[in-house]
């Protein structure tokens, strides 16, 4: 019976198991950042890691930031946004772990979290097709909001009222 990877947020030594993921993910597409920027994308309370014994096998990031906007891929988050959006920067589950509900586990804690926060939206970019998993779980594109080229053919804006 496979283990079930354990939820929590992330540490320091967590960071190369989430830039090999993170690199896993996106590095064919063009869209894998740079580890001193991907770790700007992380607050503290609301980046989460699925760990098993044998390491990160998910995590998903997440930093407030206003709605309607989205960071920039090729620099570092240096502002600290006061807003009611959290910002759903990254999710990434290994190809390995993949198709056993990880992902939708780390949204619905990270919806949690949202609440406890006194978060109004959460938000995100939507990459490599992925849109339908995320109105799965209750996200709504903005067909009207233009995401920069960077971010990949088909991107697209999304949020979700909590």
């Amino acid at each position: 019976m496979p283990v079930t990877p354990a939820l929590r947020p992330v540490t320091d030594d967590d960071w190369p198991g989430i830039v090999a993921l993170e690199f896993e993910a996106y590095a064919a597409t063009g869209l894998s950042e740079d580890p001193a920027v991907l770790a700007t994308r992380a607050d503290p309370g609301t980046s989460y890691v699925l760990a098993t014994a044998d390491g990160i096998v998910g995590h998903l990031l997440a930093l407030r930031y206003p709605r309607f906007r989205w960071p920039d891929l090729t620099r570092a988050a240096t502002a600290v946004h006061g807003c009611a959006n959290l910002h759903l920067h990254d999710l990434v589950v290994a190809r390995t772990h993949r198709h056993q509900g990880l992902g939708g586990r780390l949204v619905r804690h990270l919806l949690r979290q949202a609440r406890r926060r006194a978060c109004a939206t959460v938000s995100l970019v939507a990459v490599e097709g992925s849109a339908g998993f995320w109105s799965a779980h209750g996200f709504h594109p903005h067909p009207g909001i233009a995401v920069p080229a960077g971010y990949g053919p088909g991107a697209g804006y999304l949020s979700r009222t909590l």
